[in-house]
């Protein structure tokens, strides 16, 4: 079994699960970007009035397309964030059943758009960190509260699908992060432990996910206090993982 060392300490792992956002990619322009690809979407589907109450109630300024990293953009799992959309249509005169139909073929159509004009970039090291740990024997995988499938789709964009042996949604299971489902679902589908899992992830939902799943250890990218959430140790960046 190959041995994980992070900062001062080694361990033995079988399985390293990342999260996305934040952890593995540049999560504010992503977020941004998504935010204007779904105001085009609603007012194209709707009117312009819509989309400014949509982007209010997800935390993001109709005029710049600043996002508020802690609002629904960029910390809801897909299905709270399609009922803030839903709400939004219903707050416009939509009956809500109609709103949240609506909602989903809004999205559809913004995930296409951003598909087309965006290409998200890893953070700097990143790739070659996971290369390294593959040539070290070491599975990775990815348990994010995206949704699986826009996941994959990234990892394939960035050319990196194939680095990871397991890839989770927060549409996969029952609870998003900070409940552990996730988490357990990605040691379950890649037939490792918890106790020999590692989880590395860049906010406090992050930490608190791994801890509730037994994860043998959970490393925190970015402040301190994710170790006051629950992490064993705090790193600058997933390319000091060596």
């Amino acid at each position: 079994m190959p041995t994980l060392r992070i900062n001062d300490e080694e361990l033995d792992a079988e399985l390293i699960l990342f999260d996305l956002d934040g952890t593995l990619v540049d999560d504010q322009a992503r977020y941004r970007r998504l935010a204007e690809s779904r105001m085009k979407a609603m007012t194209r589907n709707v009117s312009k009035e819509a989309a400014e109450t949509w982007a209010r109630l997800e935390g993001v300024d109709p005029e710049s397309l600043l996002v508020d990293m802690n609002g629904p953009l960029s910390k809801a799992p897909r299905r709270e964030d399609l009922a803030v959309a839903a709400v939004a249509l219903y707050l416009h005169g939509h009956p809500w059943h109609r709103a949240r139909e609506l909602s989903k073929a809004i999205y559809d159509e913004a995930d296409e758009i951003q598909r087309r004009s965006y290409t998200p970039r890893f953070f700097p090291g990143a790739r070659e960190a996971f290369e390294g740990l593959r040539s070290k024997g070491f599975r990775l995988g990815v348990a994010t509260n995206g949704e699986a499938s826009l996941t994959r789709g990234v990892l394939e964009t960035l050319g990196a699908l194939e680095l990871f042996d397991v890839v989770v949604g927060a549409d996969m299971v029952n609870e998003g992060k900070p409940a552990p489902d996730m988490i357990l679902k990605a040691c379950e589908l890649a037939g490792a432990s918890p106790e020999k899992t590692v989880y590395v992830g860049d906010q406090p939902t992050d930490a608190r996910a791994a801890r509730s799943a037994g994860i043998a250890y959970n490393v925190g990218v970015g402040g301190t206090e994710l170790l006051d959430a629950g992490a064993d140790a705090v790193v600058g960046s997933v390319s000091e993982l060596t």
